[in-house]
């Protein structure tokens, strides 16, 4: 059965300059606007008991989206059909009065959720208890911090039972503990047959609690099918997004400071055979680091390589000064080959991009850093998520 249909969603906002266009625009008769698309023909479908990913960038969409879908919002055009109770968690303090109690607001946003004066008698302790709330649930909430916000919400959200929850980011300022409860309910939501729409900026949260993912971009679905590929194929094109803009400002720094007294004219990753690596198919395979670089004036140096994934975690690093290797001399306008073997690289499944840098006698100022193309990690098995993987055996005793 459907829980959620969207057919043909928009939502445009009209952009005035200053009040002044707005009156213009009604004494005139006149468009003095500029309009904004929020969401444009957005069809969706979520099925009872489907567990559901939206993902993309900042100003794609995805909050307008949930809104809408939560009846918060209305939309512009498009039909919505909506089968179940909702509750939703979306910006932080939303829909709560700031003036009143947390326990006040327990009623208050149980009733707007459809709770009967009864019912949210019957919920409020387990509400209370879950929020860990005890102690500050009869002060006014506008004295409350961002992540008690997020407890009492969440707490509320969840403990209508709901057919369908909606949860926007605002987990992300909760405590990693709170975190940890809120993921343990979501999975008992979703084990129960509810239905859950989870927007995320972390894709391991969205391929673990979701089977099916969107990813909105500019307004539009860009991409919709299984959590797994649509999470790879954003984080490879966020990756591609990152490298163009550390190529412009590269180029805007250069632009605007001295040039460096040495430069990274390139730095690549091989295989043995000297061939160069785009993707990699198995574990624990030897490659070689490699940069090319030019002195432009007498110094002493220190160099490294770094590995990166896509979401700029620093996977490995090795300066030849961790490694007790004295400064190298390099003379003016010479030009050299650096190579750093690495055997067994066991990356996990991902994106990841290979740094070279340039760094001082000391090792702490950084000359000049450069990447390389980005490369992928893809094994025929799952090798689990993570940053590495390591040989396995597994026994219970």
């Amino acid at each position: 059965m459907i829980a959620i249909k969207a057919t043909n969603i928009s939502k445009y906002y009209r952009i005035y300059s200053s009040p002044t266009e707005r009156l213009k625009e009604i004494l005139l008769r006149r468009p003095f606007h500029k309009v904004f698309t929020a969401l444009e023909d957005i069809n969706l479908e979520v099925l009872r008991g489907e567990a559901l990913g939206i993902i993309g960038e900042n100003g794609a969409g995805k909050s307008t989206l949930l809104k809408i879908l939560s009846r918060t919002l209305k939309p512009t055009s498009g039909t919505l059909e909506i089968n179940g109770r909702t509750a939703a968690l979306l910006e932080l303090g939303a829909g709560f009065n700031p003036e009143l109690s947390g326990e006040e607001n327990i009623h208050l946003n149980a009733y707007l959720l459809g709770l009967t004066k009864d019912e949210i008698e019957e919920r409020k302790a387990d509400i209370i208890a879950f929020s860990e709330l005890q102690d500050f649930i009869h002060q006014p909430v506008k004295t409350y911090s961002s992540g008690m916000y997020v407890r009492l919400a969440f707490s509320i959200a969840t403990s209508v039972n709901p057919d369908i929850l909606i949860i926007d980011e605002a987990l992300a300022v909760g405590d990693q503990r709170f975190q940890k409860k809120c993921v343990d309910r979501m999975v008992g939501f979703r084990e129960s047959g509810k239905t859950i729409l989870f927007c995320s900026h972390s894709m391991y949260l969205v391929q673990t609690l979701c089977k099916r993912a969107i990813w909105l971009d500019k307004g539009r679905i860009r991409m919709s099918g299984s959590a797994e590929e649509v999470t790879r194929a954003y984080e490879d094109w966020s990756m591609e997004k990152g490298k163009q803009y550390e190529k412009e400002t590269r180029e805007l720094i250069q632009t605007q400071s001295l040039p460096p007294p040495c430069r990274i004219l390139s730095v690549t990753m091989t295989d043995l055979e000297g061939d160069p690596i785009k993707e990699i198919s198995r574990p624990f395979q030897t490659v070689k680091l490699s940069m090319e670089l030019k002195a432009q004036e007498d110094l002493p140096v220190h160099l490294g390589f770094a590995i990166l994934r896509a979401d700029e975690l620093l996977c490995f690093c090795s300066i030849t000064s961790f490694d007790g290797l004295q400064p190298i001399q390099l003379k003016k306008n010479e030009q050299k080959r650096v190579i750093l073997e690495l055997k067994g690289l066991n990356l996990a499944d991902g994106s990841y991009k290979i740094m070279g840098g340039i760094a001082d006698e000391h090792g702490l100022h950084v000359h000049h850093a450069l990447c390389a193309p980005p490369f992928l990690v893809r094994y025929k098995a799952k090798e689990g998520i993570g940053v590495m993987t390591l040989p396995r055996k597994w026994s219970f005793e």
